[in-house]
């Protein structure tokens, strides 16, 4: 009887070792490790296909950590920083992380000022502005390879240019503006919130671009804004000048779209034959701004 009462007593205690061990596992602290991607789409910013060498990310654990820095180094997409921790392998964490870095660590992400005008519309400028955000809930310990799909909070704008019978060889475009677009904006790096700033007078982006062989301006990046009047004008190398009205649905240009423009280069005008919307992806409009 002895023996099995001691062989049962020790049992109990191997469990309760047992027990106490996946315990103490369970609330170790866990480091957290952070892989980016793109939602929608391989372009990660406006003119890259990828992460740069060296691009820096603020990263903060809601109520933990703030704004803490985190690098590819090799521009693959996995970041590097100083080291967070999971509190345990239970609790569940909200991560959030925006693009470019900016503030400082340990200091709760702030709002980001910018301006858009046509100095700063050139691919190593854009790349200061081409804001990018991304929020994970309910993250823990139990997975601590976190991988973040960040998205574009800008709106962007491309141009591609045809000739039309009788209109000026789109070869021998020089420049270009746009009239009646808000050109400064802010950026929340805590919410992704992303906008023109209220009350600014509408400005001119004066663009002194010449046309690639495939017949495309450099994207322009611009911050969501409600428009009423949007001018595009265009002169060639031998001074003439061509114009046409730009129209977006709802007058908005919205968070994440990318508006792509086919304009056809006619004798007295400049006439937009289609354009597509996109959210880094895509989708057919009329000139109207009407869904094909």
């Amino acid at each position: 009887m002895k023996k099995i009462l001691l062989l049962a007593a020790a049992t109990i205690t191997l469990a309760a070792c047992t027990n106490e061990d996946n315990i103490i596992d369970i609330d170790e602290p866990v480091k957290i490790r952070i892989n980016a991607s793109i939602e929608n789409s391989s372009p990660t910013r406006a003119s890259d296909e990828s992460w740069a060498s060296g691009d820096i990310i603020g990263v903060t654990m809601v109520g933990r950590y703030n704004n803490l820095s985190y690098t590819t180094a090799d521009g693959t997409g996995t970041f590097e920083g100083e080291v967070m921790y999971f509190r345990n392998k239970r609790d569940a964490e909200t991560i959030t992380a925006y693009y470019p870095y900016s503030g400082m660590a340990g200091t709760v992400p702030g709002t980001v000022d910018a301006n858009t005008g046509g100095t700063y519309q050139t691919p190593a400028e854009q790349a200061k502005f081409d804001f990018l955000f991304a929020k994970k809930e309910n993250v823990s310990g139990s997975r601590p390879d976190v991988t973040l799909d960040f998205s574009h909070k800008m709106s962007k704008l491309t141009f591609i240019f045809n000739n039309g019978n009788g209109g000026t060889d789109v070869r021998k475009i020089t420049s270009c503006s746009i009239s009646g677009l808000a050109l400064e904006g802010t950026f929340n790096t805590a919410t992704g919130d992303c906008a023109a700033k209220s009350g600014t007078t509408a400005s001119t982006l004066d663009l002194s671009l010449s046309v690639d062989p495939d017949r495309k301006l450099s994207p322009v990046i611009l911050f969501p804004q409600t428009v009423e009047r949007v001018i595009m004008k265009i002169t060639d190398s031998e001074e003439q000048e061509y114009s046409c009205e730009l129209k977006f649905p709802d007058n908005r240009l919205v968070s994440g779209n990318h508006y792509v423009y086919t304009i056809v280069v006619k004798k007295t005008a400049l006439n937009v034959e289609q354009y597509t919307i996109t959210n880094w992806t895509e989708t057919f409009l009329t000139s109207e701004g009407q869904s094909e």
